[in-house]
């Protein structure tokens, strides 16, 4: 089969365009560190990138919800802790007044329950980012309301219970919260302490039930944060995972994502030596004009 100089100078030509193609598709991935710079470069590798960095933004989303879970539980956590810490203060004041205090003395420990008595309605009514931690799903609105003559503590008409949810993975939620029904057993808590209070002001000792339920409110409370912090352990798991997880996703994406540069740097080398030697056999067998215009 003869080949005419117009056939073997066309293929020549063809493989040298192919051949720069390439070594700019080098050099370009050397540039960018990318090795699929365009879904036609490789289509399986394109799809299987999209598809993990699909994953990896849910992941990111995922990840996201854990820390706002986090941060949410840990301050709920610590009001959970402040608010058992004024019972222990309560209890204080109550021993104290059971000491065969006068009725002069009676009012000073009254004084001390009522200003308490404001403190635990605020601690209750404690807010993170905006957000009443005790209101149950009724996050925008007080859920304790401390009467204005003080004689009772009322909760939110709307509600104080519900849980709140965030996602943690594919169809799986974590709570985040205790709603103020679970954390206070709803106004039991402050009423005792109004009634502590009352008895004082009209001159009567707490009695042995009265400092009682007191103990057994801070019991009550105690167990509620030892819950949150339960809350709190089981999302730092969840980070641990999601974190671990994005790694071995970052990883996989970079096997078909990433330029090997090493790889990359030699192949290049590689098709700059064909492309010289090509260029110097063409030398010998094409016409001069076209040669200089080649290089």
């Amino acid at each position: 089969m003869r080949i005419t100089q117009n056939t073997f100078t066309k293929n020549y030509l063809l493989n040298i365009n192919n051949a720069r193609a390439r070594m700019s598709r080098l050099q370009d991935q050397l540039s960018t560190g990318k090795k699929v710079l365009n879904a036609s470069d490789d289509p399986e590798a394109a799809n299987r990138i999209l598809r993990i960095k699909n994953i990896i933004a849910k992941h990111e989303q995922f990840a996201a919800n854990v820390s706002d879970g986090e941060t949410f539980s840990q301050a709920t956590t610590s009001a959970l802790d402040r608010f058992s810490d004024m019972l222990v203060e309560a209890k204080d004041i109550l021993s104290r007044a059971r000491n065969g205090s006068r009725v002069p003395d009676l009012q000073t420990f009254a004084n001390q329950i009522d200003q308490l008595i404001s403190d635990v309605v605020q601690t209750a009514n404690t807010t993170f980012n905006g957000k009443y931690l005790f209101g149950g799903t009724q996050t925008t609105e007080a859920p304790f309301i401390l009467a204005a003559d003080r004689s009772a503590v009322t909760t939110n008409p709307n509600g104080i219970t519900g849980e709140i949810r965030i996602i943690v993975d594919e169809g799986r939620t974590q709570v985040v919260n205790i709603d103020g029904q679970q954390a206070f057993q709803g106004t039991a808590i402050f009423q005792t302490l109004i009634q502590i209070r009352n008895d004082m002001q009209n001159g009567l000792a707490p009695t042995a039930a009265q400092l009682d339920a007191v103990t057994a409110h801070l019991d009550y409370v105690a167990s509620q944060a030892g819950k949150s912090g339960l809350i709190m352990s089981a999302l730092e798991m969840d980070g641990r995972y999601l974190d671990e997880r994005s790694t071995e996703l970052e990883s996989l994406l970079s096997l078909d994502q990433d330029t090997d540069f090493a790889e990359a740097t030699m192949q290049l080398k590689k098709e700059e030596l064909m492309l010289d030697a090509a260029l110097s056999v063409g030398a010998r067998i094409i016409p001069k004009t076209l040669m200089d215009f080649l290089r």
